[in-house]
């Protein structure tokens, strides 16, 4: 017989674990800031927006035309005490030339332009007043309207468009359409077109106006502004 086999029992081992140490990694605390450092300006922040938003050349000229729109709009909020002195006040405005002096220019402008009538009528713009110094015609001076006074801005739309566009500097020339004494005479003298400019021509220093009428309208209508507008000059000192 075979003698019994002994069982032979292995031995567990057990691993030791270990431990292993956990590393907590510290975060930096957020830097201060510097007092000296300036902090980012508001204005250079919406500037540099304002460059990366114009990415087109539409968007550039709108830039350049609000830039221009709010500059002339500060300017004339910042002057216009003195804009409108200079339009009311008449201590540092000019004056109308005596009335013989008128009567040569206008001769001579009714003779330039084949005129049937010339009306020169001086204004006051801070009592909306107009007086009629000069009325000639081919025959000579019509000596009932001078003298005469009415309103520079009347209810006539014609007539304060008139106004308006003479205070702008342009010399107006259109279809006349009476609407005093003096625009009677004048259509019946035979005239259906006029042109009107201010005297002195440059804008903002009118103290009067001169009215051209023309039995049709002339030919050359630049031609008769320029010259209107050289007679006007004549008429202020």
């Amino acid at each position: 017989m075979k003698p019994p086999v002994k069982k032979t029992t292995a031995k567990k081992t057990t691993a030791k674990k270990t431990a292993v140490k956990k590393t907590v990694v510290k975060k930096p605390l957020a830097s201060s800031p510097d007092p000296q450092k300036p902090a980012p300006s508001g204005f250079l922040d919406k500037a540099i927006d304002v460059v990366k938003w114009v990415d087109s050349p539409f968007k550039l000229a709108v830039v350049i035309l609000l830039g221009a729109f709010g500059l002339t709009g500060y300017l004339v909020y910042q002057n216009q005490e003195k804009l409108i002195n200079k339009v009311i006040n008449h201590d540092t405005m000019p004056t109308l030339v005596s009335d013989e002096r008128i009567v040569g220019a206008a001769q001579a402008l009714m003779r330039d332009l084949r005129a049937e009538t010339i009306i020169v009528h001086e204004i006051n713009l801070s009592s909306n007043a107009r007086t009629t110094r000069v009325a000639l015609s081919p025959d000579g001076r019509h000596a009932p309207l001078e003298g005469k006074k009415g309103a520079f801005f009347s209810g006539s739309p014609a007539r304060n468009h008139a106004a308006i566009s003479m205070l702008n500097g342009e010399v107006l020339c259109e279809t006349f359409e009476p609407s005093s004494e003096a625009g009677d005479w004048i259509v019946s003298r035979g005239v259906t077109y006029a042109c009107r400019g201010s005297i002195p021509p440059e804008q903002g220093t009118m103290v009067g106006y001169l009215a051209v009428g023309f039995k049709g309208p002339p030919r050359d209508v630049v031609a008769v502004r320029a010259r209107i507008n050289q007679t006007t000059r004549e008429l202020a000192r």
